[in-house]
């Protein structure tokens, strides 16, 4: 167990870099404001308080509800939150007021988790009503469009002035679904494995997640155009699937199966079709490809340093502030900033990962595997579209872009990292992902 001194070292340093993401976020918005004009533009502090206030709020909920959670995890978030606030107030000051709601929103939701959540483990109590609403969020936005007899990218839906993307929050409660249906398969043959149970030759339930991320996924494809959502499912999946179960055989067949349906959506869907032309040729299709060779200019005038905030040209860029997000911090910030964005990503999945390792249960350890993975390929798909490793799509950077569903479900997504981090520490052994099984003794009659 953690004893004091370590709790305290954990609020400690989460405190200590806190402080240093503030500093960063305020410097980046005071020397964009002075570039943009010869006086400072003292209107952004208000908005500045609120975060800053939502960060102390949010720490303070740490210390009282979770005082052992790991204290690397909410600082990198927070750190990234505040560069794309700082992006946002620099390109479109609009969209500030709703982006703050938002994350006024998320802080309440991470709140939540942190105080009402005890013991993350009972979670998989709740497993299949959480797969149902899962399904029912990713999928919600394609059968309204379907009714309507449209087909197309459609991953939101309008209520009132705000638009909604329960795509990633009903990703989050598959992760929660398939650690829990992946941990029971994985606890049954460990038993079998140990003598504890009867053989289970042939046992189909490992197939359930193949077969789930693949419906996924090409639905994903074929009826929302989305080849990066597809991507995002399927490494979440199989990163877990591959942990828990790892049959090369399985393995080969899922991916041939997944191979198959993006090459029928290719030759098949218009929009798919269309996106593909652009990423190949961006100024043939200006629908998609305008955002794309715009993109590729922006990032090219950044150089190592960048032209600074506040003197760079990616504004022009649709979706700077969301898809793009990245776009605009890779021009003003240049190579040195855009790694430090891409180094805060990889740490918090290298944390993620890290507690896997060491976690208790069998649930946890996946379900942490589950959400690193989520968090690396929600970061990598958009910054891949911005480099023009993938097709454009809809993917909101996560923590930086001005998304507020993708804001919400990140927060929710790292509260649950931190309930995990708390029972990190009591694991009989630092390497075992496994729960530990004593084998049944031997009969002395």
């Amino acid at each position: 167990m953690w004893t004091v001194a370590e709790v305290n070292h954990q609020r400690i340093v989460e405190l200590t870099l806190l402080l240093l993401a503030a500093f960063i976020t305020l410097t980046t918005v005071a020397i964009a404001a002075v570039a943009e004009s010869p006086n400072i533009d003292w209107s952004a502090i208000p908005y500045l308080a609120v975060l800053l206030v939502l960060w102390a709020v949010s720490h303070l909920s740490l210390r009282k509800w979770a005082p052992s959670a790991n204290g690397l995890l909410f600082p990198i978030t927070a750190f990234l939150q505040g560069i794309g606030i700082a992006f946002v107030l620099r390109i479109d000051s609009d969209l500030l007021i709703g982006h703050l709601v938002w994350s006024a929103f998320s802080t309440c939701g991470f709140i939540s988790v942190i105080a009402g959540i005890r013991d993350f483990k009972r979670l998989k109590n709740f497993q299949r009503p959480l797969g149902l609403i899962g399904l029912l969020l990713i999928f919600v936005p394609t059968v309204m469009k379907l009714i309507d007899g449209e087909i197309g990218s459609y991953r939101s839906f309008q209520i009132s002035s705000v638009a909604i993307d329960p795509g990633p929050l009903g990703t989050l409660c598959l992760i929660i679904f398939f650690a829990g249906w992946l941990a029971t398969y994985r606890s049954r043959n460990t038993a079998e494995y140990l003598g504890q149970a009867e053989p289970l030759e042939g046992d189909p339930s490992r197939f359930i997640p193949l077969i789930g991320a693949w419906l996924i996924a090409s639905i994903a494809v074929i009826f929302q155009s989305d080849i990066s959502s597809a991507f995002i499912i399927v490494a979440i999946f199989l990163s877990m699937w591959w942990v828990a179960v790892g049959r090369p055989l399985d393995l080969a067949v899922f991916l041939t199966a997944i191979i198959g349906s993006v090459l029928l959506a290719v030759n098949n869907v218009p929009e798919l079709q269309e996106r593909f032309a652009a990423w190949t040729d961006p100024w043939s299709n200006p629908q998609f490809g305008e955002a794309i060779y715009r993109s590729t200019f922006s990032l090219a005038g950044g150089g190592l340093t960048g032209t600074g905030p506040g003197e760079g040209a990616a504004d022009w860029v649709a979706g700077a502030t969301d898809q793009l997000a990245f776009v605009p911090i890779a021009e003003e910030l240049g190579f040195i900033g855009g790694s430090a964005v891409l180094s805060s990503f990889l740490l918090l999945t290298g944390v993620a990962l890290s507690l896997a390792t060491v976690a208790r249960q069998e649930f946890e350890g996946l379900s942490a595997i589950g959400i690193a993975i989520f968090f690396a390929s929600q970061a990598w798909a958009p910054i891949a579209v911005a480099l023009r490793l993938l097709p454009p799509n809809d993917v909101s950077l996560p923590f930086v872009s001005s998304n507020g569903s993708v804001l919400f479900t990140c927060s929710i997504a790292l509260a649950f990292l931190l309930k995990i981090s708390e029972t990190a520490p009591d694991a009989p052994d630092p390497t075992q992902i496994l729960p530990h099984i004593s084998p049944k003794p031997e009969s002395t009659a």
